[in-house]
This record gives structure tokens, sequence and C-alpha cells, in this order.
């Protein structure tokens, strides 16, 4: 058993005669102490774990009892304790209290840092966003253990009073959610309510991106003579021979000279999902021609001679609406048409959605009973790319 008491160590008398107190800490025959910044001029001035004669006695009890109580909460936490040393125990408690006394805004730096280092430039940014709203508006010394749904309340509010869109309202209250979320996980913080507790998110509005066979077929047969556009429809139409895959992950592909199959797990969900989270499905003729366009020695896809994410996708960004007013498609067009674009055709087609599902990198849902029974496989991949490709000839 673990016990805490207030003394002073006479031994460890300052060089200036004062004595220090300092919590000590029994655990397994051994003592060990934690410090405390309280000094006094003797040692007579503490009796039975209480300071005496002291101008500031009773302030100086009240924290030191307060001390002892968080020690012990923190303590009670710890289910292996009996396990540990005497040094052990106060290192785990001292880190503890550093993560409860840690200011959001340097969590959310560490948070920050983290992905900077993973070269997750757009969501860092949006990050960056979400925080700038709400350190102007509370500062940059609240305590992570001091947020609350007030706070998260007032920040919803300001959004809102920044006439910022309900899309964009979402986003940033869905990142410092996942924020506090990975803060709570990590141990940096205990919430007896959870600030998101009464949190209502403005209503999801559903994206109308995909394009027709039709448009599809635009924009893959315009006739283009700029090299960015055509580099930009070429990126968007071998997105949609790969199942609609996502830029990041198609950058991150590498194709053999020759390869016939491609075999990915989505960077989006690869650290999130357990068990099997890989998606395979044989290169289409359509697809293959491309990636040969752009393929360099290293097996990596180069387009205009740049591998990194931020400029191909900035090349996307700048050309790919040029590209559709060009084909003579009207709907609103982005990178992610070729991903609902490819879900929704199959869907048309009549394709099993477990099967869609498959083919885009995505989970079948566990609260569906049949999937417990179901295993989607590379042939029933292939099969639904043919009958989609097959349906733009």
């Amino acid at each position: 058993m673990t016990t805490f008491s207030i003394v002073i160590v006479p031994a460890k008398r300052l060089a200036n005669g004062k004595h220090r107190i300092r919590i000590a800490v029994a655990h397994h025959s051994q003592t060990r102490y934690i410090t405390t910044p309280f000094l006094l001029d003797s040692k007579s001035q503490l009796r039975n774990g209480k300071v005496v004669r002291h101008a500031y006695a009773d302030q100086i009890n009240r924290i030191l009892n307060r001390q002892l109580d968080e020690y012990a909460l923190i303590l009670s936490t710890l289910p292996y304790a009996e396990g540990l040393t005497c040094t052990e125990i106060i290192r785990y408690i001292l880190q503890t209290k550093e993560k409860e006394g840690i200011s959001f805004s340097r969590f959310a730096g560490e948070f920050l840092k983290s992905m900077e280092n993973n070269e997750q430039v757009k969501s860092y940014k949006l990050y960056k966003s979400a925080l700038k709203h709400f350190f102007s508006l509370f500062g940059e010394s609240l305590l992570l253990k001091q947020i609350n749904p007030r706070h998260i309340r007032q920040y919803r509010e300001e959004l809102k009073r920044k006439a910022l869109s309900d899309t964009t309202v979402r986003i940033y209250l869905t990142l410092m959610k996942v924020m506090l979320n990975h803060a709570v996980k990590m141990g940096y913080v205990r919430y007896a309510i959870h600030p998101f507790a009464a949190c209502k998110f403005p209503a999801a509005r559903i994206r109308e991106l995909d394009l027709t066979v039709e448009e599809v077929k635009r924009i893959r047969d315009a006739h283009l003579t700029d090299r960015h556009l055509i580099t930009v429809r070429d990126i968007f139409m071998l997105s949609y021979y790969l199942g609609g895959i996502n830029l990041r992950d198609l950058l991150d592909c590498r194709f053999a000279e020759g390869g016939t199959v491609l075999k990915y797990a989505r960077h989006k969900t690869r650290r999130s999902k357990s068990g099997e989270n890989e998606t395979a499905f044989s290169i289409q003729p359509e697809a293959r021609t491309l990636i040969e366009r752009y393929r360099s020695p290293d097996g990596r896809l180069a387009f205009e001679g740049n591998t990194i994410y931020n400029k191909v996708y900035s090349l996307v960004y700048r050309y790919m609406k040029k590209v559709a007013r060009l084909a003579g498609v009207s709907s609103n067009v982005s990178f992610y048409s070729t991903r609902k674009s490819f879900v929704q055709h199959g869907y048309d087609l009549g394709i099993q959605i477990e099967t869609i599902e498959y083919c885009i990198g995505h989970s079948m849902k566990a609260n569906r009973p049949v999937c417990n029974y179901l295993r989607i496989m590379q042939r029933h991949a292939d099969a639904a790319m043919r009958k989609i490709f097959d349906a733009l000839l």
C-alpha cells in the first residue's frame, strides 16, 4: 500500500538554513520525496504534517492537503501500482500531473507537429485554421483540462457569427473533437463531462459531385491541346479507372513495369483499421495505358515531373474545372467526382454495395449481419470494374 505524508527532511536543510516542505511517498518499505515550493524557517514550524507559526499557514496547509488528495486520486487510476517501485510511482504521478497541467495550445502544438512530420498537408492547414478561431476567442493560456461544454458552445457560436458555412463549422468542430478525444485517449486529461457532450453539429451537406456516364465520357474524349489540361484529365480518368482512388494513395502506389495487379491500403484509414485493410484488383487496360504514360523508373507516377502530393494536388485544383468546361460538362466537378461517380455508376448497374465498398477501399459496415458471412475478393472487384468501364464504351 502506498501512503503520502507532509514532511521536512532535516538532513536536506538548505544552505540558507531554511527547510523545504516535501511530500513523502512510502511504498514497499521504500520512501522517496516529492518537493514542494514551500520553505520554513525552522523544522519546528511543521507539526504532525501541519504548518504552524507561519504567516500563511492556513493557505499552505490547504494547498498541501489538496496535493495529497490529487496524488491519491492519480494513484487510484494505476491498476498495477503494487508491481512498481516507489520511484516509478512518483514518476507516474508527476508525469500525470504535468499532462493535466498542460495548456491546450501546447497540446495542440504537439498534435500538429506529429501531423507535419507525416506530411498531412491539407489536414494540417485545416487544423491550424480551426485552432486560430479557437485561440482568437479564448487565448492560448486555457488549460486542456479547463475546456468544457460552455467553451465549445461559444466556439460554435463564434464560427457562426463569422458567417462561415455550415460545412466549415462542422469541419472545425469535428477537428476540435478529434484533438480532445486524442488527449483523453493518450492520458493528457480526464473529463467528467466531455466538452462535446452537448454540442450540436450542423447537418452535413451532401456534395453532389457525381457525374453521369455521359459526362465522364465527355471528359475522357475532350480534345485538349494544353499540356496542363491533358495531364489533369489523365489524372482524373486514372483515378476513375482505379476505383476512384484518392490522389494521395495514387501517388503512394508503386507500379512495376508490366504489372497487372494493384494492391494498396488507403492512407486515410491504414492506421485506424484493424484486420485486412488492403484492396486488390487487376489493372484494366484503360488504366494501364495511362500508368505507362506517367510511370517513372522507380514505379511512382510523375505528373509534369512531380511526385509530391501538394504539387500534384495544386495542379489538379488549378485546372480541373477548366477541363470540365472545355469538355462541355456544366455539373460541379472536383477530383473527388471520380470516386463519387465510380460508386454511383456501379450502383446504377446493380453491383452489390459490398463489392463497390471493396473496390474503393472502404470496409464493409459491421452493423450489417450479412458481412459476417461474406468475403469480397479480387475477382469480384475485377468483374465489377470491367462492368463499369464497359458502360463507357
